[in-house]
C-alpha cells in the first residue's frame, strides 16, 4: 500500500530550521560532513569521487525537514521528511555533476537519501517514487556502468554517511580509532597462567601472513592469544566472531579487563518495520548498534558476519566497517556446510577489495577442512600453525557407545550421575530434545541440582543461568545443554552424556570431561543415538553422523590410546572427497545464483523474499533476537514486566534515558531462527519485534519451549 504523500510548496531556511532538538540542519549537515569524512579517511580505499558523494549525502539528506509542514513541535509526530528531501533535489535540478556518469549516480543518491531511514530494498511506498526504484535496478546491473567494487563502495560510502547521521542526530561525539593491541596487553588477559614454552608457541601467530589457520589442543588458550596476530598486521578494527551468544559473553569479560571502553559485543534484534517509521525510534536503534559495533574490538558472531556480506536488513550500516580489518574466525569446525560455502565465498569476493586480515581456527579442525580452507582461500603452509600433537600426550576420556537414543537409557544415567561427588553433564543436539531430557530427570531426580542451558533463553535468564553454572562449577549438580557448552564452558565435569554428533564437534564436548586431568582408566564418556526428525533443519547431515559413528565404535575403552588417536583415525575416515560431497548437497539446496540475481551486491535482502528465504532456513544457522509476546510467557511476574517494558514510550525523556529503555528491552530478548520471525505473528507496532508464537510458550526455566497441549 502507498502511503499518503502531499508535495511540499512552501520551504524554510536550514539556518533558521531546527532539524533535532537544539540543534539546526544547518549545523548537523556539517557535523555529518565532518564525521563522514573522518570514516572514508580512516578505513580508506575511497577516490575523490567518493568524498564528492559524501557530501552529497550530507548536504541533502534532510532538507525535506525545510518543508514548512515539517515540525518539532512537541506533541506532534513529524511527517517522514525522506520524499519531501528528494522533491527538493528534482525541483532544483541538484545534480551530483553535468556529466552523464554524474546524472545516473545521481539517481542513486536519490534512491539512498529516500531510502535513509529504511533498508535498501526495490519496494517504495509511495507511487510519485516507484520509478526511481526500477531506474537504479537496471543502473546498478550495468557492469558498463558500474562494476562490483564501485557497487560495494557506493554503498560502503552510504553506509557510513548513514553512522555519521545518526551520530550527529543524537549528539554523540566519535573519533574512528584501532585497537591498541600488544604482548603485555594480552599477557595481562592470560593472567598468572603463562605458560613460557606455550607462551613461545603463542608468538608465532604474530608471524604468520594476512590468511591463516591455527589447530591448537584444548586448553592451550588459543581464544585469548589469537589476539596476537593481530600484532604488525595495522588493522582497522579487530572482530572476533564466536559460534555462540554464551561464547561471547563469557570472553567479553575477560578482554574488557585488559582493553576498557574498547570492546563491543553485538547482537542482532531484528529490524521490524514500522506501519509509519518514525525517525526518532529509527535513530535510537541505529545508535545502540552504534555503540557497540563501532568499538575497537568488536565481539559478536559468525551468523552476523555472513548476515552482513548476504545483505541482510541494513547491512550497508555494518558491511564498511569490515574494511582492513582484522578477523579471528573460532571453532571453525562448528560451521555447516552452507556456512562454510557462504565464508570462503564472501572472504574471496571481497579480499582484494578490503584488505581482511583473517585467522581462522579451530582445537579440532579435520585435515579435510584445513585443506578446503587452504585451497580455497589460497593460504600457504606456512600460515597453518599446528599445536595439535599435544593430544597426544592425553588421554582424559574414556568412550562407550550405547546404540540406543538416550531417552531409552535414562534409568542407567539416574544411576551413574545421583553420586554427591559428579558433575555431570549432558548434551543433546537439538534445543527440544534438551527441554525433554530435562523435564524427565527433574521429574526423577527432584533434590538434584539440574540445570538447563540451551540458546534460547532471555539474555538476563541466560546470564542468570551461566552465573549459576560458575557457581556450582566446584558442587555436584547436573547440566543438561546442547552445542553451546562446547565452547563456552570453562568447567571440568566428571562424567559425559551425549548424543552422537560430527567427531570434531564430539572431541570438543570430551574437552568438558576430565578438563584439567591427563589420563582417565575408567569409562567417563557415554554415547548415545541421535533422532533426526528433519534432516534440512537438523544442525548435522546423517553423513556426519555416520563417520562419527564408526569411528567412536572403533576407539571403545582401552582402544583409544591418546585423543590425537581421535584426530587420526576422523581424518581417514572423513576425507576431502567427503567434505565436497557435504558441501555440494548444500549448494543444492539453497538457491545461492538466486543472491546474486536478486540483489545484485547492491540491495537488502528482505525475510519476505522466498526465492532467498531457503539460504536463511537452512539447518537455521541465522538468528535473530525477538521479544516473546507477553501472552506467550508463563511467569506472571516476568509477563507484567514485559508489558510494562512494551507500553514505554521511547520518545520520553533525555536521549540517554531513552537509549536505557532499549537496552532493558534487549535484556528480555530471545535468539531464534531467523525462519521463526516469517512462520509466527509479529504483533505490536513496535521498534523491535514482539512474537506471538502460535505453538510456543516461554518458561523461565525451560525457555522458549513448545507449548504442551
Amino acid at each position: 500500500m502507498s502511503a499518503k504523500y502531499v508535495k511540499c510548496t512552501i520551504w524554510n531556511s536550514k539556518n533558521l530550521k531546527y532539524s533535532h532538538e537544539g540543534k539546526k540542519l544547518s549545523e548537523h549537515i556539517e557535523e555529518v560532513k565532518d564525521l563522514l569524512k573522518k570514516f572514508l579517511d580512516f578505513y580508506g580505499g575511497f577516490n575523490e569521487l567518493h568524498y564528492k558523494i559524501a557530501d552529497y549525502l550530507a548536504e541533502y539528506h534532510d532538507y525535506g525537514k525545510l518543508c514548512n509542514r515539517w515540525s518539532l513541535d512537541e506533541g506532534e509526530r513529524p511527517p517522514p521528511h525522506s520524499p519531501w528531501s528528494v522533491q527538493w533535489l528534482m525541483d532544483n535540478r541538484k545534480l551530483l555533476g553535468e556529466s552523464d556518469e554524474s546524472k545516473k549516480l545521481t539517481y542513486i543518491l536519490w534512491y539512498f537519501i529516500l531510502k535513509h531511514h529504511s533498508k535498501l530494498t526495490g519496494a517504495i511506498p509511495i507511487d510519485a517514487y516507484n520509478p526511481l526504484a526500477s531506474i537504479v535496478r537496471k543502473l546498478v546491473s550495468d557492469t558498463n556502468f558500474i562494476n562490483f567494487k564501485g557497487k560495494i563502495d557506493l554503498v560502503d560510502v552510504f553506509g557510513f554517511f548513514k553512522i555519521a547521521d545518526v551520530l550527529s542526530a543524537s549528539g554523540e561525539k566519535y573519533t574512528p580509532s584501532s585497537p591498541m593491541i600488544d604482548e603485555e596487553r594480552i599477557k595481562k588477559i592470560i593472567g598468572d597462567k603463562i605458560d613460557e614454552e606455550r607462551w613461545l608457541q603463542q608468538l608465532e601467530l604474530k608471524k604468520i601472513g594476512d590468511l591463516g589457520l591455527l589447530r591448537a589442543y584444548t586448553g592451550w588458550g588459543k581464544t585469548t592469544a589469537s589476539l596476537l596476530f593481530f600484532i604488525n598486521k595495522h588493522v582497522r578494527k579487530a572482530f572476533y566472531l564466536l559460534p555462540t551468544i554464551t561464547a561471547i559473553n563469557k570472553f567479553y569479560e575477560k578482554v574488557s579487563q585488559s582493553f576498557p571502553n574498547e570492546v563491543g559485543k553485538y547482537f542482532y534484534l531484528y529490524d521490524a518495520e514500522l506501519t509509519e517509521k518514525d525517525e526518532e525510534i529509527d535513530r535510537l536503534n541505529e545508535m545502540f548498534f552504534a555503540e557497540y559495533f563501532l568499538s575497537p574490538i568488536t565481539i559478536t558472531t559468525i551468523d552476523q558476519f555472513l548476515l552482513a556480506f548476504l545483505q541482510y536488513s541494513r547491512y550497508h550500516t555494518k558491511r564498511g566497517m569490515f574494511r582492513k580489518a582484522g578477523i579471528i574466525l573460532d571453532e571453525v569446525h562448528l560451521l555447516n556446510p552452507l556456512m562454510l560455502i557462504l565464508t570462503t565465498y564472501f572472504i574471496r569476493r571481497y579480499l582484494p577489495f578490503y584488505q581482511m586480515r583473517i585467522l581462522l581456527m579451530s582445537a579440532t579442525m579435520p585435515e579435510a577442512l584445513s585443506k578446503y580452507f587452504k585451497i580455497n582461500l589460497e593460504i600457504p603452509d606456512g600460515s597453518f600453525l599446528d599445536y595439535s600433537e599435544e593430544y597426544s600426550k592425553r588421554r582424559r576420556v574414556m568412550l562407550e557407545y550405547i546404540p540406543k537414543t538416550i531417552e531409552r537409557e535414562i534409568d542407567e544415567i539416574v544411576k551413574r550421575a545421583d553420586k554427591p561427588d559428579k558433575k555431570t553433564l549432558i548434551i543433546l543436539n537439538t534445543v527440544d530434545k534438551a527441554v525433554e531430557l530435562a523435564r524427565i530427570l527433574k521429574e526423577k531426580m527432584p533434590s538434584k541440582k539440574i540445570i538447563l542451558l540451551h540458546s534460547r533463553f532471555m539474555y538476563r535468564d541466560r546470564r542468570s543461568k551461566e552465573d549459576e553454572i560458575e557457581k556450582e562449577k566446584g558442587s555436584s549438580h547436573i547440566l543438561i545443554s546442547t552445542q553451546i557448552s562446547e565452547v563456552s564452558l570453562d568447567i571440568s565435569y566428571d562424567l559425559l552424556f551425549t548424543e552422537i554428533s560430527p567427531l570434531a564437534s564430539m572431541i570438543q564436548r570430551f574437552g568438558r570431561v576430565n578438563r584439567y586431568g591427563r589420563k582417565t582408566d575408567s569409562v567417563n564418556a557415554y554415547l548415545y543415538e541421535p533422532t533426526i526428525d528433519d534432516e534440512f533443519y537438523y544442525p548435522y547431515s546423517p553423513g556426519e553422523i555416520e563417520t562419527a559413528r564408526k569411528v567412536i565404535r572403533e576407539l571403545e575403552g582401552e582402544a583409544l590410546s591418546d585423543e590425537r588417536q581421535l584426530l587420526a583415525v576422523f581424518d581417514l575416515e572423513y576425507t576431502y572427497e567427503d567434505l565436497m560431497e557435504e558441501v555440494r548437497k548444500a549448494e543444492g539446496q539453497v538457491n545461492l545464483r538466486a543472491f546474486e540475481d536478486v540483489l545484485d551486491f547492491f540491495f537488502s535482502l528482505d525475510i519476505g523474499e522466498d526465492k532467498l528465504l531457503r539460504i536463511l532456513n537452512y539447518r537455521s544457522s541465522f538468528s535473530s533476537l525477538i521479544v516473546p509476546d507477553p501472552k506467550c510467557v508463563e511467569d506472571k511476574v516476568l509477563n507484567s514486566y514485559l508489558e510494562h517494558l512494551l507500553s514505554m514510550d521511547l520518545k520520553v525523556g533525555e536521549f540517554g534515558e531513552r537509549r536505557a529503555k532499549i537496552a532493558k528491552i534487549k535484556d528480555v530478548s530471545v535468539p531464534v531462527p531467523l525462519w521463526w520471525i516469517r512462520k509466527d505473528e509479529i504483533v505490536r507496532d513496535s521498534p523491535y519485534p514482539v512474537l506471538r508464537f502460535k505453538d510456543k510458550i516461554y518458561n523461565r526455566y525451560f525457555g522458549l519451549i513448545k507449548r504442551e497441549r
